[in-house]
């Protein structure tokens, strides 16, 4: 099999195998990695409140998926979910201490993934890749 012929397949396959490498790594926490990425959404939200369209808008998933993401995070026990006192149509989610217990865990988890990822980089090109692959964002998500 040879290299990818677009850009756009080399993002797509990138995004499989580190996805892939973080369910492996994520998997004795009982996690995978699109419910670790939620979590760690939820952490840097500190505070604030967060309803379920917060994480739909963040992530761009539709509902159905956040709420299933949601619903096996509760099962769980890493998140609850409540009906907003700001607004009853929606619901806020909060961690538990139970996530308290793997963070750092998950923290390093990323950072290694990202350390494997970033193997062989200086910093130099590193800032460059990351130039690169921000504009390749704005100019995919239309800002």
């Amino acid at each position: 099999m040879g290299s990818p012929a677009f850009p756009g397949e080399y993002i797509k396959i990138i995004s499989i195998q580190f996805m892939a490498h973080a369910d492996a790594a994520l998997r004795p926490l009982g996690l995978t990695c699109a419910q670790s990425d939620v979590l760690m959404f939820l952490a840097e939200r500190g505070d604030a409140e967060t309803t379920v369209q917060d994480i739909g808008q963040h992530f761009r998933l539709k509902h159905p998926t956040v709420i299933g993401l949601l619903r096996r995070l509760e099962e769980k026990g890493f998140v609850t979910t409540a009906v907003s006192a700001r607004d009853r149509r929606c619901r806020t989610v909060q961690l538990t201490e139970k996530f308290g217990e793997v963070q750092r865990v998950m923290h390093d988890i990323r950072l290694y993934l990202d350390a494997q990822a970033s193997r062989g980089f200086s910093d130099a090109e590193l800032a460059q890749l990351h130039g690169y692959l921000r504009r390749v964002y704005e100019n995919i998500s239309g800002r």
